[in-house]
């Protein structure tokens, strides 16, 4: 409680005036104490320095200990010292209860009628204030309250204490509103303070001191009903105050700025007035300029800070906003101990600030910074903290979005895991829960854009996100937030099951969202995207062209407020050309399709944007340049982009591949233009080989033979296989653990050293390009075992490039174009005799005739060799069937050349760079999985194990067998030279590293994940023969650029060659494909040769089959129809119903290899 100025007697008599007796022994020690008492309460007058309080205390107590009866105004000049010591000095509760027993002696003591016991009572009134802020016990308020009215009542007129007694029953009363919340106690309390301010002759602070307390009244009215009137006026009042303080009264001056700032920033959360902000931030700055570093609440004040500066930054959109909220919340770390109370709180601000600083400038070392900051807040944390659920939160937040950037899968389920405990932990009435629900319910919508089959993510996050928005108030800005998020679900639900009412409702909360905006988000343009893409769906589901045409508008008017260097521009840029493609479909006007392309365009070159979205928009817009050169140039740009999201080689294979599929397409689009453009055909099949297959490459990369380097620099050597060391190791789970320790770092880093180390073996003579891009002279030099034919298929329709060993040419295949190849790629057989023939007459036949293999070689002569490497939709076409095998003519590829297959240039020329490993007794893996678990029986796989392990055994090759669990086979594989599977494969479409090979534990399969992290380059095996079904199939198109399938998983494992198949397979067939194939191994010595010459040799003798069977099938229904009145059945019919009848089982068996 606030006294109001008072002067101490200087004479102690009792209340009644008399005397106090005192023994002779006892007078002088009395009496020299008392002129000291008197003294010394003097200088306190004159100086109010707070040090005299303790002789004033002692010498008291001295003078009562003296007396022999009690003195009513000694007692209370000890009561007192101690309240003004309790309040100025020490805050000691044992003083201030000391005093209150001092002052009811004091009043016992006095005449009932006396102006002492008046006097007293009101300074008991005060003391019982201050008491009840300890104890809350109503009963102190009460008759604190009492004994002040009951003093008032007995003033007579206009006493010059009086406005001081009606301030502090002001007081009183505020401090009982604030428990109580009646209101006669706020009327009573706010009439009392206004009276005592308006009366009042005291000086400027304590006037200053009444109207804080005033405001502070209105506080607690605010606090109580939550009107917008109340916390203006709280505003008004303290800046009354502070305007009121002298400046000479630095502590007060000090501690109102602080208030005033604190009701700025709490007007400015209802208001979103950016004045209020900034004043408020204005404020605070002061108090921290003047606050030593050293003083223990710096600390707090510059927390609050950095807090309301980044509140700005998000207002403004203003980089410097940001860049001084790190700064301010930089300085706070440096200074502050990990036990202070806000600790783990600012290292979790700090990581928000730095996921803003990546989203502003697109630098994902800020991320990963955000990433590791998140964590150790989440392991400095109490776990009994109240901001418990808020780290959680925020570290769910930054996980996320480096799942969104990285794509990593681990980031993702972490996130989910961190955001669903955030909501545990939040309390069921807690007024910020909303932020988790909606946390949660966005982390399982991203979930679900990574799975789509696991639809309850889907729709428990879109319940979570309604449940948000019943729990936050309208007027809350983050109310944008949560139903653009809704909306977003929405269309995502439209997108999965085509319902119209979640189109519609979409749109209705999408709208909201953007009405919900006051001041433009410049970080969320979320909203405007998703409306305009709900808009688009709609306009293409029969809706009005009015749709894009306000989607274009509402884009246009978001761009126009951001900052030039947002990151977010290349969102809103590549809506906008979505809007004006939709548009132009529909106007052909040619304005809007110029628009379209010049958005597209400014989407991918935006240097700030994320390199997926730009990749995204490249993708869109190069079908609709005008211009040849325009699309490639555009191509060019995004190429060079791919990289950048495929090279993290600390992730899993499955992200890598998530990732990799937003560029499906791009590669072969930038090099069918290169060509058709007549750029040098090297060129083209470097942008080719930059933007394809680099999955497969990265491991090759960390897994290339380097003897050479070991020879010439053998620390470099000895760096080179630590880091692959760690980087093939078992990625498993990048969980933290409890300690919030992230287990994928040291990948991380060992990924970023690696990429170091690159850099510093390349500086050394004679490794200029050790593991860079092929040069032209190592293209040609790949050709020297046969040519190698590329075929690259796009939008614009194929084209190919031969390499040779003297040179490099390139094709354009006029007569194909883009729609057809699609047509017949999403056809069901792509094993027809007209598939096959169209193949030949479009493609293979006149690269064949280009390279010179114009007819079958003689017995004598030695077959030519050549390698496929197709892209795109013809990946999926079996090229080396291809040709007009029902004439009889030789115009087919199996009867001019033998055929292998390649991923990619680059894997071929790895695969030749590793050494043979010959050394020790070799053994083959040959598993039998005639039996499986839902799958069909398989009779002959029995058999065809028995034919090979006969035929390795006659080639000093020990077969060996191990059980078929999948560590039994992966062991198994680490010490083989041959692996023979006879069973089924399982080709997963919505994740190729998932595809597999059936095993009797159907529960955990030998995938291509598993594969890929065997890493057997050492022991250089030398064939995986995949006998099951669709091997090398990538049933989704998105992910057709990787090439990721088993056959290629065993080649990235060290395979030097692997046998698989592009489809289905006939049993009884497999027998004999296998022991020709076997045989003619054998026969050849085991050379590199000799297995795709006895699968060439197998697959021959099987289509010879096929021709005397489809022979024997024609001339039975020539026979049959001759026997009876039948109608004319057209060539082509009688050909497809013998095709039928004798289906082409020797078409799916391919050879990948060196």
């Amino acid at each position: 409680m606030e006294p109001e100025s008072s002067s101490m007697e200087q004479t102690f008599t009792n209340s009644q005036g008399r005397a106090v007796p005192l023994t002779a022994v006892a007078e002088s020690s009395y009496t020299t104490q008392q002129s000291r008492l008197e003294r010394v309460l003097q200088s306190y007058r004159d100086t109010n320095d707070p040090d005299l309080l303790e002789e004033i205390i002692q010498t008291a107590r001295k003078v009562l200990e003296a007396s022999t009866e009690d003195n009513a105004k000694l007692l209370h000049t000890l009561a007192w010292a101690l309240y003004k010591r309790y309040k100025e000095v020490i805050d000691d509760y044992g003083d201030l209860e000391e005093a209150m027993k001092l002052e009811r002696k004091a009043i016992e003591a006095s005449a009932s009628d006396s102006m002492d016991r008046q006097r007293f009572s009101y300074w008991l009134a005060l003391q019982l204030g201050d008491y009840f802020y300890h104890t809350r016990n109503l009963d102190d308020v009460d008759e604190a309250i009492g004994l002040i009215k009951s003093s008032l009542e007995k003033f007579p007129g206009e006493s010059p204490t009086k406005a001081a007694h009606m301030a502090n029953l002001g007081i009183l009363l505020k401090e009982k509103y604030s428990v109580l919340r009646v209101e006669d106690d706020f009327e009573s309390g706010c009439k009392s303070l206004e009276t005592a301010i308006a009366s009042s002759s005291e000086d400027q602070n304590t006037i200053a001191t009444w109207l804080e307390k005033l405001a502070d009244l209105y506080d607690a009215k605010h606090g109580n009903l939550g009107r917008l009137e109340d916390l203006e006026t709280v505003c008004r009042l303290r800046r009354d105050s502070l305007s009121a303080t002298a400046d000479d009264r630095e502590r007060d001056k000090l501690a109102r700025q602080i208030q005033l700032a604190r009701t700025l920033y709490e007007l400015f959360e209802e208001t979103r007035n950016l004045s209020e902000l900034q004043e408020s931030i204005t404020l605070t700055r002061e108090t921290v300029a003047v606050t030593p570093e050293d003083d223990p609440e710096w600390l707090d004040r510059i927390r609050k800070l950095n807090v309301a500066i980044y509140i700005l930054y998000h207002e403004t959109g203003d980089s410097k906003d940001l860049e001084e909220a790190i700064n301010v919340v930089k300085r706070y770390l440096e200074k502050a101990s990990k036990d202070h109370p806000h600790w783990s709180e600012q290292l979790s601000n700090y990581s928000n600030y730095l996921d803003s600083l990546h989203s502003r400038t697109g630098d994902l070392a800020h991320l990963e910074e955000a990433v590791e900051f998140g964590r150790m807040s989440l392991k400095d944390i109490p776990k009994n903290s109240p901001n418990l659920q808020i780290v959680l939160g925020n570290l769910s937040i930054v996980l996320s979005r480096r799942s969104m950037i990285r794509g990593s899968m681990v980031d993702l389920e972490e996130s989910v895991s961190y955001a669903r405990t955030a909501l545990e932990v939040t309390p069921s009435d807690c007024p910020s829960r909303y932020i988790q629900l909606h946390n949660l319910g966005s982390m399982l919508l991203k979930r679900f854009s990574r799975n789509q089959e696991n639809v309850p993510d889907l729709n428990q996050g879109i319940a979570l996100l309604r449940e948000a928005l019943t729990s936050i108030s309208s007027t809350n800005p983050e109310i944008e937030s949560i139903l653009s998020r809704l909306a977003s679900a929405l269309d995502t639900r439209h997108d999965k099951f085509g319902s119209s009412d979640d189109l519609e409702e979409g749109i209705e909360i999408a709208r909201k969202a953007i009405a919900s905006i006051g001041n433009p988000f410049v970080e969320r343009p979320t909203s405007i995207s998703t409306l305009a893409a709900l808009l688009k769906k709609r306009f293409r589901a029969g809706g009005s062209l009015d749709d894009i045409i306000e989607a274009i508008a509402i884009s246009q008017k978001t761009l126009e407020s951001m900052p030039e260097d947002s990151p977010f521009r290349t969102d809103i840029w590549t809506t906008l050309g979505d809007l004006f493609a939709a548009k132009f479909g529909t106007t052909w006007v040619t304005s809007d399709l110029e628009e379209a392309v010049r958005s597209y365009r400014c989407a991918v070159e935006h240097p700030t944007g994320n390199i997926l979205r730009r990749i995204i928009a490249a993708t869109s817009v190069m079908p609709l340049c005008l211009s040849l050169q325009d699309a490639y140039d555009i191509g060019r740009t995004a190429i060079d982009l791919v990289p950048g999201i495929a090279t993290a080689r600390s992730l899993e294979t499955g992200d890598r591949q998530h990732l990799l599929s937003f560029a499906r397409g791009l590669a072969a689009s930038v090099t069918g233009a290169a060509i058709r453009l007549k750029k040098d055909p090297s060129v083209a099949l470097a942008i080719l080989e930059q933007g394809r297959g680099i999955l497969g490459s990265s491991l090759d990369d960390i897994r290339t033979d380097i003897k050479e380097l070991q020879q010439a620099f053998p620390q470099l050597a000895e760096r080179f296989m630590r880091l692959r060391e760690e980087l093939e190791s078992s990625t498993g789970s990048h969980f933290s653990d409890e300690l919030g320790e992230d287990r994928g770092l040291r990948r991380r880093n060992a990924a970023e050293n690696f990429d170091d180390l690159l850099d510093e073996i390349r500086k050394k003579p004679g490794f200029e390009d050790f593991l860079g891009p092929l040069t032209t002279d190592q293209i040609r030099a790949a050709a020297a075992y046969g040519p190698i034919v590329v075929i690259n298929s796009s939008w614009m329709g194929c084209e190919g490039i031969v390499i040779e060993r003297e040179r490099i040419t390139s094709m354009v295949f006029k007569d194909l174009d883009d729609g057809e190849l699609m047509e017949r790629a999403e056809g069901f057989d792509l094993g027809t005799p007209d598939m096959l023939e169209w193949l030949w007459d479009t493609i293979t036949g006149r690269v064949l005739e280009a390279l010179g293999f114009t007819g079958t070689p003689p017995s004598h002569q030695e077959w030519p060799h050549a390698w496929w490497i197709p892209t795109g939709p013809l990946s999926r076409f079996p090229l080396h069937a291809s040709g007009r095998h029902l004439e009889r003519s030789g115009k087919a590829v199996m009867d001019r050349v033998i055929s292998s297959y390649s991923p990619s240039l680059r894997a071929l020329v790895h695969g030749r760079r590793q050494r043979v490993v010959t050394a020790g007794p070799a053994k083959a893996l040959l598993i039998d999985a005639e039996y499986t678990e839902n799958h069909p029986h398989l009779p002959q796989a029995r058999t065809e194990i028995k034919v090979v392990s006969k035929i390795c055994e006659s080639m000093a090759i020990r077969p060996v067998s191990v059980g078929q669990s999948k560590q039994d086979m992966l062991s198994g594989l680490r010490n083989c030279k041959i692996f023979h599977f006879a069973g089924h494969g399982y080709t997963n479409g919505d994740d190729p590293s998932k595809s597999h090979l059936c095993l009797s534990d159907t529960s955990d399969p030998l995938t291509v994940g598993d594969i890929l992290r065997l890493n057997l380059h050492e022991a250089s095996p030398f064939l995986a023969y995949l006998s099951a079904c669709s091997t090398g199939r990538v049933q989704d198109d998105k992910f057709i650029d990787e090439s990721i399938h088993l056959i290629s998983a065993f080649q990235l494992a060290g395979f030097r060659h692997v046998i698989g198949t592009l489809w289905k397979v006939r049993d009884k067939h497999c027998v004999d494909v296998a022991r020709v194939t076997y045989e003619a191994i054998r026969e050849g010595g085991m050379t590199d040769d000799s297995v795709c010459r006895g699968l060439h040799k197998a697959t021959r003798m099987l289509r010879d089959s096929w021709l005397e069977s489809f022979d024997k099938k024609r001339e039975r229904l020539v026979q049959r129809d001759e026997k009876r009145t039948r109608d004319v059945i057209p060539c082509d019919d009688e050909e497809e119903i013998i095709v039928g009848l004798v289906p082409a089982y020797w078409i799916p068996y391919v050879h990948f290899g060196v």
